[in-house]
């Protein structure tokens, strides 16, 4: 990848072991957060400026301390609304809040400006990658699609972030009530895309998530690790990736196994 975020073209000659019997590659799914975009700023130093600004003496830390207190705390489904939507995180800010010394007067109007912040756009900015590996994606003729732990608002954040119309769905857990790693997610993905799984490539950071999600639905996934050293390694048998760049690789190996 240059400076731009323009993908270098792939090499044949890659090192990562595939099998020549594998099926071409004819779908690609993403994960979202820290795989297509990341907040500009730590989510405990938003929580932590729109607390003070409420009347809270908290820090990052102690945001970072009583967003995990919460999440551990709060069940899947809360007074009937699947985590991640944008009711459970009422449910969850509140208890955050609160934590954090915001008063009972005043943590509804918290809350209310923490999720107009997450659902800016300008919370946010695309890897340098992202824009182009999509429009190289999308005019090979592959079906993208995004599979996410999300709100219902992740096709809003998508648009407003010019992507959304680089895929076929984009399917949330809060909109499926089921997140990954579930195979429920991914199976509605698979649906939706109208691909077999042994034809799918899954993209995402998170190895237990992403990686063990993809499996168990028989998706071969691709692990996202931005702090590796280089593409082109391995872990437990998965190929890792620095970048979004490296599908392009995996992509053309298929291609080229199913030649053979």
């Amino acid at each position: 990848m240059d400076a731009s975020g323009t993908c270098d073209l792939p090499s044949l000659q890659s090192s990562l072991p595939l099998s020549s019997h594998m099926p071409s590659t004819r779908a690609i799914f993403f994960d979202a957060g820290n795989t297509l975009f990341t907040e500009r700023r730590p989510r405990a130093a938003i929580y932590s400026t729109v607390a003070r600004s409420h009347g809270s003496r908290a820090t990052e830390e102690d945001a970072a301390d009583f967003m995990a207190r919460a999440f551990a705390e709060i069940p899947f489904s809360a007074e009937g609304n699947f985590r991640y939507s944008t009711a459970w995180f009422e449910t969850f800010n509140e208890m955050v809040l609160l934590g954090m010394g915001v008063s009972e007067s005043r943590w509804r109007s918290a809350h209310e400006e923490l999720i107009e912040r997450f659902e800016s756009p300008k919370t946010y900015k695309l890897f340098k990658e992202t824009a182009s590996i999509l429009e190289e994606l999308s005019n090979l003729g592959f079906t993208l699609g995004v599979v996410s732990n999300w709100s219902e608002r992740l096709p809003v954040l998508l648009q407003a972030l010019g992507v959304a119309d680089k895929f076929e769905f984009i399917v949330t857990s809060a909109e499926m009530r089921a997140e990954k790693p579930n195979r429920a997610i991914f199976e509605r993905a698979l649906f939706r895309a109208g691909v077999p799984a042994d034809e799918v490539l899954h993209v995402g950071d998170h190895f237990e998530r992403d990686v063990r999600g993809a499996q168990s639905t028989g998706i071969r996934p691709a692990y996202l690790d931005r702090t590796a050293e280089a593409s082109g390694t391995t872990r437990e048998g998965v190929p890792v990736l620095t970048d979004l760049c490296g599908i392009l690789s995996l992509v053309e190996q298929t291609s080229h196994a199913s030649r053979s």
